[in-house]
């Protein structure tokens, strides 16, 4: 079942971050008698509730940025979002109070997910299919090629899953399996999975129209 839209929350004055308003003692969720740390929501919430809501709206945002309508319909409020959750997650990881281990684990993780989902955002549309590709690091010291398959496509670059050590920054040559046209592009994010793989976005570091997809269509155009 698709995850449901959440609500990305409203800012005043045209504002990303309600940031400046005074703080209160308590946090808004029921019971919760933590004191409050971040806004999330128009609310004022501890740590705690700012880590688990944070996550809800970072999976909801995740599960349906693939739609073909979701950056027209709902592309600025969920960026106004990841921008008031990086901010929030900073601060708190930089507060008087610093968190504990954990807490410092999962705010990092939420910064780095928030950061992840706001450059898609502005990278324009993804579209999901499935091309095989050979994936190559010329790297000096230990060169190596895979064979996998595309996840998603954008006219900027694509996602891939390697088993692989990828870092953000490595330069890799892409080779399209299915006509032989290869491009080399630069890792932008890696996130690991359960599986033992990485998985990874790519943007090309040239305009080529690698998948045939014309600028600004979630359609991509294959023989």
């Amino acid at each position: 079942m698709r995850a449901p839209l959440l609500y990305y929350g409203k800012f005043r004055g045209g504002e990303a971050s309600p940031h400046g308003r005074s703080m209160s003692l308590k946090c808004a969720a029921d019971a919760c008698a933590e004191a409050a740390v971040a806004w999330l929501d128009e609310r004022q919430v501890c740590r705690t509730h700012f880590v688990a809501g944070a996550y809800r709206r970072l999976e909801s945002i995740t599960a349906q940025i693939q739609e073909p309508h979701f950056h027209t319909q709902h592309g600025e409020l969920a960026s106004r979002f990841l921008e008031l959750c990086m901010r929030e997650a900073t601060n708190i990881a930089c507060g008087a109070e610093l968190p504990n281990n954990l807490e410092r684990a999962q705010l990092l993780d939420i910064l780095l997910w928030a950061s992840e989902l706001y450059g898609r955002l502005r990278r324009g549309p993804r579209v999901r299919a499935n091309i095989p590709i050979l994936i190559r690091s010329e790297d000096a010291e230990k060169p190596w090629e895979e064979k996998t398959e595309t996840r998603q496509l954008s006219v900027h670059g694509f996602s891939f899953a390697c088993r692989h050590e990828l870092h953000d920054g490595d330069v890799l040559t892409c080779v399209r399996l299915d006509n032989g046209r290869r491009v080399d592009g630069r890792i932008a994010w890696t996130r690991s999975k359960d599986s033992g793989e990485t998985l990874a976005g790519v943007e090309f570091v040239t305009d080529e129209d690698f998948w045939g997809m014309e600028a600004g269509v979630a359609t991509p155009v294959f023989p």
